[in-house]
């Protein structure tokens, strides 16, 4: 079978490429086609960690029109507003983030909200306007570039690694013109409230049953037998002996005292303005703990935060905090693009050795309290604003819908205030039971286990809808 992968941005490329997932198919001598929008240094790196991959072909620039933008966007606006109703949820009204940049822009949004308070009115009304987009689609000039490209390469099936990226729909349109199956990964465990769904496929793959009722509540134009539970190879890594290196080993390489207890904090991007203010309060507190059992700190910035906002604590705190830098790249000259981001295979080391020999894991509402439920470590989410009277509040970051997931479980410890760090901190690592006792039930619900045989079942789903 030939399966044409659309890789529209470098953060899939762990998770997809990087896993067993693509090496799997080809392994069962079907031809794996990789149409990509990736910087050339990030295709070099994957060829390196999977030389077996050897296919790739570049997706052209793709403009999209203002017609198409409105249409993208009131969608979007109308879906959430829906959203909010039957989920009984005020914050999925937080994902609608227009830009305020430039008379054009603002102009742009504030049409799309208008059209897009109209159209959420009604569910009819909403596939109407599904249908208009997709008709502008197809009179889009790419459409005609990837049909070309789809007869040249004959595939029997095309996946999307993202299902909100825009340059994937002429593509999707292309591929139902020609009849070619399409399908799409939702890519994270909090994607389906966002209304970031642009294209319509024939197959959906999600993480989990949750995932599949959100589905049906949100989408009710999709069919949910063609909605499929695969979970997601993103947590195979930690189960591949290969990735981890003796305590000591990897301590000494970044000046770590392997004789210590060892906290991660894990940073959040910059639409989280306060990670710094919670950074330093985690460090005065832990400071206060006698120097002979006092934790170290690994602190693990989010890949794709590229400012400069803890050097100051980092230098403050240079005898306590040690900084292990995510290994992503972009190319010098695309630093702000986000396409142009991707990680290394090396990063699946670090993060694989920074979670396997922390003792706790602190965060404001990270996923990364799931990758360190994979190996049973505890996690503590921080529960406090640092900044009095902003307009940033963890009410709202916690009333999130994906959080709901939780419900009575004991999923994580709290951090309600500052004052709370020490004595938490030092109960999940000294009695790890005693803290988020019930984070392995809040993963089983979150992604499909076994999670080590995900990259295998998302290969058989598209095996068995091929045929």
């Amino acid at each position: 079978m030939r399966i044409l992968i659309i890789v529209p941005d470098g953060v899939g490329v762990r998770n997809y490429l990087f896993s067993n997932f693509v090496s799997n198919l080809i392994q069962e001598n079907n031809e794996v086609f990789i149409y990509h929008k990736l910087s050339k240094s990030a295709v070099k790196e994957i060829k390196k960690s999977k030389p077996e991959i050897v296919n790739f072909s570049e997706i052209p620039h793709f403009v999209e029109t203002p017609k198409l933008r409105i249409l993208r966007e009131s969608l979007a606006y109308a879906r959430l507003l829906r959203g909010k109703k039957l989920l009984k949820n005020n914050t999925i009204l937080r994902f609608w983030i227009p830009s305020k940049k430039g008379i054009k822009k603002k102009s742009l949004y504030f049409l799309a909200e208008k059209l897009g308070i109209i159209l959420s009115k009604s569910q009819r009304l909403i596939r109407t306007y599904d249908k208009i987009y997709e008709a502008e689609i197809l009179k889009n000039k790419n459409t005609a570039i990837h049909k070309k490209k789809l007869l040249e390469v004959n595939p029997d099936f095309v996946l999307n690694l993202h299902q909100r990226s825009p340059i994937a729909s002429p593509i999707i349109a292309a591929a139902k013109k020609l009849r070619i199956k399409t399908a799409t990964v939702i890519f994270s465990w909090d994607n389906m409230p966002k209304a970031r769904l642009v294209a319509r496929y024939d197959y959906y793959y999600v993480w989990s049953q949750l995932m599949k009722n959100q589905v049906e509540l949100l989408h009710k134009e999709i069919n949910l037998s063609n909605v499929i539970v695969t979970g997601t190879p993103q947590f195979e890594f930690y189960f591949d002996k290969n990735n981890f290196e003796e305590k000591n080993v990897f301590f000494n390489k970044y000046g770590l005292d392997s004789g210590k207890k060892t906290i991660c904090f894990s940073g959040n991007d910059t639409s989280s303005p306060y990670e710094a203010n919670y950074l330093k309060d985690v460090c005065e507190e832990i400071s206060k703990i006698d120097k002979a059992s006092r934790p170290q700190i690994i602190f693990r910035k989010c890949p794709v935060d590229k400012s400069t906002r803890f050097n100051k604590i980092l230098e403050d705190y240079k005898e306590l905090v040690f900084s292990i830098e995510p290994d992503w790249k972009t190319e010098k000259d695309q630093e702000d693009s986000f396409t142009s981001i991707y990680p290394t295979s090396y990063d699946n080391y670090l993060l694989a050795n920074t979670v396997k020999h922390s003792d706790v894991v602190i965060n404001l509402g990270s996923t990364m309290a799931h990758d360190f439920a994979v190996l049973d470590i505890p996690c503590l989410y921080l529960n406090y604003n640092p900044v009095e009277n902003s307009v940033f509040k963890v009410e709202d970051i916690y009333g999130f819908e994906h959080f709901r997931s939780m419900n009575d479980l004991e999923a994580v410890g709290w951090l309600n205030s500052k004052n709370e760090i020490k004595e938490k901190t030092l109960l999940a690592i000294e009695q790890p039971n005693k803290i988020g006792e019930d984070r392995k039930k809040w993963l089983e619900k979150i992604v499909l286990h076994p999670l080590d045989k995900n990259s295998e079942k998302l290969k058989n789903t598209i095996l068995d809808c091929i045929k």
